[in-house]
């Protein structure tokens, strides 16, 4: 099942999938970790803790037995961990808990847990909770799984008595589609862009005024308070939250500072209000954030409003605010979760929405002045990171979601992110910077594999968020200073998105008149750079290694 789900997300992929020997988990966990695998998935069942807890075991469970069935399987988790450590050092894991019931070993009644029940899902939840501080593991979520595969329609004790295999071709199929999705997961929207009248709060503001809109338990409007709640906690995992809202803005601006918003005004930004098209305040959002509307998600309670938004911007994800239909609001939150989820929430993500207005600010302080007396009076500050922490995934996030500033548009795997690291001859270059507008954390990757003096760069990326402050002239001055680098070579290849970079090769010389698609690889040396580039404006400091 996993092969099929393999071929299905990546039909054009040549896939091969290895299994282990059935009963050996922890043999598989050590084999898999020594093999070249781009991937793993980890499937446990009880049976795997204890064979007494599963169908096919003949030890049974007898109340004398329980004490050593606990014991048994507190042993078999801290193996298990280790093996994951090792594993998930290698290669992304996908892990999968037991999913079926074990065998009816409680005293009590079936719908009276028992004591010894307890104490195995204590044991099962610490062993899942470390497996989750471990670099690389991902785990399913059970109660996603349970909404895809019923617990009822899961098990099949046949096949398990006669073959050794406990799943339904149903659940099989479910739990290898949930792991492919964690292995490989579909990058994060980046922005949600939200209605007020009816979405935000419940109410007209231009009729009811600012402080009669609501969304308390009180006034029937809690659906209103739980998608501000949602609001708010996509801010802090680093979602740009956006208004577009046919209101007066001074009006709107009255609102928001209530200070008993569930979603704090300065969470929202931009704030565009007026009486034109939808579309039009979308699009000044978009210009504002400098990111295109497939990463950005529309909200609104208004059909209408979401098909005029969706006619001029096909590409983004417009949902319904479901006004007045409390079950309908917690999917639209859970779906909202699926859309935004991430892995892992870094530094970087708790100063996007403040460095977006820092970023507004310095664009309009630029207004009128000379460039390159601009960019030196930022006082700004690069670093330069080259350590290969396979735990930092920043880097590879960056080279996965950056579009415009992007030299090919090639995306890469954990698995084979983590072996480019491991290789002793690749180079991998993080840069962060900050300026008196603030920090904007790491937002410039730069990796390759160096042969001598030369550098390939099969990936070089940089944040729509630093642009116009040259931080890719230090990144190549880096390379060339820093690195020994006699000769850079660029795997450039056009994408719909990357005109940016294109534009900037082609300051330097480095005319690429390319169709979208279609590639090519271009040689700089130092004295073409240093030629095109001038004096540097920034500070630079290195990470300790």
């Amino acid at each position: 099942m996993v092969e099929a789900h393999c071929v299905q997300r990546f039909p054009n992929e040549a896939i091969e999938v290895k299994t282990g020997l059935y009963g050996d988990l922890e043999g598989t966990l050590s084999l898999a970790a020594k093999s070249q695998a781009d991937a793993a998935v980890v499937v446990i069942e009880w049976s795997d803790l204890d064979p007494r807890l599963g169908f096919r075991g003949s030890g049974g469970w007898a109340l004398s037995l329980q004490a050593d069935i606990l014991a048994t399987c507190q042993g078999r988790f801290t193996r298990l961990l280790r093996g994951l450590v090792s594993l998930g050092g290698k290669m992304p894991v996908a892990l999968v808990p037991p999913t079926l019931l074990p065998t009816p070993w409680g005293h009590t009644a079936s719908w009276h847990c028992s004591l010894n029940e307890l104490e195995l899902q204590k044991y099962t939840t610490a062993f899942l909770a470390d497996a989750a501080r471990i670099s690389g593991v991902s785990i399913i979520h059970p109660a996603h799984l349970a909404r895809v595969s019923p617990e009822a329609g899961r098990a099949d004790t046949t096949m398990e008595l006669r073959a050794g295999f406990p799943y339904t071709i149903g659940h099989a199929s479910a739990v290898a589609d949930q792991a492919i999705r964690l292995l490989y997961p579909p990058s994060p929207k980046k922005g949600l862009i939200t209605d007020l009248d009816e979405t935000l709060w419940s109410g007209i503001l231009g009729e009811a005024g600012a402080s009669n809109v609501s969304w308390s338990l009180g006034d029937h409007a809690q659906i209103h308070g739980l998608y501000q709640h949602m609001l708010r906690h996509l801010s802090e995992m680093g979602v740009l939250i956006g208004v577009a809202s046919k209101n007066e803005q001074a009006v709107v601006e009255q609102a928001l500072l209530r200070e008993d918003l569930f979603a704090p005004a300065q969470a929202l930004f931009p704030v565009c209000a007026n009486w034109g098209p939808k579309s039009a305040s979308v699009a000044e959002i978009l210009r504002v954030w400098n990111i295109g509307p497939e990463s950005v998600v529309f909200v609104d309670d208004s059909p209408m409003e979401l098909d005029e938004v969706k006619a001029a911007f096909p590409a983004m994800t417009c949902l319904l605010f479901p006004t007045k239909r409390a079950a309908k609001c917690v999917e639209l939150l859970d779906e909202l979760r699926s859309l935004f989820g991430k892995g892992t929430v870094q530094r970087e993500d708790a100063l996007r929405g403040a460095s977006i207005r820092a970023n507004a600010a310095m664009q309009t302080s630029a207004v009128g002045s000379a460039d390159g007396a601009f960019v030196r009076g930022l006082e700004g500050c690069v670093t330069f990171d080259c350590r290969k922490d396979p735990s930092n995934q920043r880097i590879p996030e960056l080279i996965n979601k950056t579009n415009q500033f992007n030299l090919n548009g090639v995306r890469t795997s954990t698995g084979e992110w983590l072996k480019q690291i491991q290789d002793e001859n690749s180079l991998v270059v993080g840069v962060s910077y900050d300026d008196k507008f603030g920090p904007l954390g790491t937002i410039g990757a730069l990796a390759g594999r160096r042969v001598k003096n030369e550098l390939e760069v099969t990936s070089w990326v940089l944040s729509c968020r630093a642009f116009s402050r040259r931080i890719e002239d230090h990144m190549l001055d880096h390379v060339f200073q820093h690195h020994g680098i006699s000769t850079v070579r660029l795997n450039f290849r056009r994408t719909e998105r990357n005109e940016p970079l294109r534009r900037y090769l082609a300051g330097l010389g480095l005319e690429l008149e390319l169709e979208p698609g279609a590639g090519a690889d271009v040689l700089l040396s130092p004295e073409q750079f240093y030629n095109q580039i001038g004096e540097l404006p920034h500070r630079v400091r290195l990470q300790n290694e």
